[in-house]
């Protein structure tokens, strides 16, 4: 049996849980990794967060064979992705250099617990109104809500590790940091958002 882990240089680690919750919250559409038989298995799908807790909640489509893996308190795998953007070799100061991948993630593993009818509803709910649409639910029937509900299935993760890496030009020089917030402060919304997380590293 081996331990699932991600790699993490060092100077890429993140060992304050703060922004990994954040990153949580506003990158809530990860991905859930079960590996039944040592086959991986995963599914695309909304979290709620919840830090208080030290939880994960989600639900999948009752037709999708992923819940049946998570009847067993087996760990599992969530793996959320904030902004990423690539590195251009030209904006260092030196040369010859390589191009990478500048990128915030989180690794999430917890034991599962299937959740009942009442706790399902509560994770819709709170699902909805974390994204601002909670009238979205409260606008439909009991019967249709209900009909709906019972073609999912709710789950929670009760979390045993957070693992997070923020690959932001941490081992590069303070001019070529600088370099790189500018470029990418040119481009679009993924790479101005990279760009940010570096801004917040500088003194």
């Amino acid at each position: 049996m081996y331990s699932i882990q991600m790699y993490i240089p060092t100077f890429n680690a993140v060992t304050e849980e703060a922004p990994l919750w954040d990153l949580m919250r506003e990158f809530n559409f990860a991905m859930l990794i079960t590996a039944p038989d040592g086959i991986p298995f995963a599914t695309s799908i909304p979290f709620t967060a919840l830090e208080n807790t030290r939880k994960l909640t989600a639900h999948v489509a009752k037709a999708n064979p992923q819940w049946q893996h998570l009847e067993t308190p087996k760990e599992v795998l969530v793996v959320f992705q904030a902004e990423h953007a690539l590195i251009s070799s030209r904006w260092y100061e030196k040369h010859p250099n390589v191009p990478t991948w500048n990128y915030a993630t989180v690794h999430v593993y917890g034991t599962p617990r299937l959740l009942n009818t009442d706790e399902t509803r509560a994770q819709l709910i709170a699902l909805m109104e974390h994204h601002g649409h909670g009238a979205d639910m409260s606008a439909l029937s009991e019967k249709y809500k209900t009909g709906m509900q019972n073609e999912l299935v709710g789950f929670e993760i009760s979390i045993t590790r957070l693992e997070g890496k923020f690959k932001l030009s941490q081992n590069r020089s303070k001019q070529d940091q600088q370099n790189v917030i500018a470029k990418l402060e040119q481009q679009g919304e993924l790479e101005r958002g990279i760009a940010a997380r570096m801004k917040e590293l500088q003194p």
